[in-house]
């Protein structure tokens, strides 16, 4: 499992350090105002991007740090994964221009309903998204986190020595 995820959760993290140093604090506080506006923005983001579940998380979880509303992102995370320039190509040549059309519609349609829910979830119950990002770490110690990240960079960084060391054949029969 740890070769599948390795590199998208790689990627992920690294895209969520870029935003989370680079975008100002206040940059999608307008997502605040423009709830519907946010969600578009984020489906139009994630429907082309090549991105999975893996690598979608972190980056999402910044971007809620930064100020986007968790509807917004909630889009993402289901666009993003669902669909990709690759996805809408098969599909189109395997079936044809109305099954992609259908398909899509219907991506972005539930995307953007649970998008609303989220976020009339999170106004109903009083909760602010930036709030509770990242709460959870504050229960485990510091130490421990350091020794779970160094951990988990280790066994990243022996698998993939180990598969560097793997012949093609073998590395394409797994």
């Amino acid at each position: 499992m740890l070769t599948d995820i390795a590199k998208p959760f790689i990627i992920g993290i690294f895209i969520a350090g870029i935003i989370t140093f680079f975008f100002p604090d206040d940059l999608t506080l307008w997502a605040n105002d423009h709830n519907f506006l946010s969600m578009l923005v984020m489906l139009a983001a994630g429907i082309p991007m090549y991105v999975c579940a893996t690598s979608s998380t972190p980056i999402a979880a910044a971007l809620i740090l930064k100020g986007l509303n968790p509807g917004a992102a909630l889009v993402f995370l289901l666009a993003g994964p669902a669909t990709n320039a690759a996805t809408i190509n098969i599909v189109k040549n395997i079936f044809n221009t109305r099954a992609l059309v259908i398909y899509l519609s219907m991506i972005a349609i539930c995307s953007l309903a649970m998008g609303f829910f989220v976020d009339w979830l999170y106004g109903f119950l009083g909760i602010k998204a930036q709030v509770v990002v990242g709460q959870a770490a504050e229960l485990i110690p510091h130490q421990i986190q350091l020794a779970a990240a160094l951990i988990l960079t280790a066994l990243i960084i022996y698998n993939f020595v180990l598969n560097l060391k793997q012949t093609p054949k073998q590395a394409h029969s797994h």
